[in-house]
């Protein structure tokens, strides 16, 4: 039992952050779809919202972005869906 415990502690810590941010940070995003922002200023966007995940996984889901959106326009949706779109709302619900 202590080998296992052992074990489970050195893979907790190699998985955990070491600097807050996460060490894993997944996007999901319409195949299709062009955004008028690259995914680093999405990113940076979200950031600065406080809403990425500090764990060592994130979720960014960008399916819900809709299309057509000018810079200005999806930079002002980031903002707004920041808790959705980084996942804390499914967090919230379960």
């Amino acid at each position: 039992m202590k080998a296992i415990a052992r074990r489970l502690r050195r893979l907790e810590h190699q998985l955990s952050p070491t600097d807050g941010k996460p060490t894993l940070l997944l996007f999901a995003c319409n195949a299709g779809q062009e955004l008028a922002l690259d995914d680093d200023a999405c990113k940076q966007i979200l950031r600065e919202t406080g809403c990425l995940s500090t764990g060592p996984v994130g979720v960014v889901d960008l399916t819900s972005i809709p299309d057509g959106l000018n810079a200005e326009e999806l930079q002002r949706f980031l903002r707004e869906n920041a808790a959705e779109i980084c996942g804390l709302r499914a967090a919230r619900t379960a």
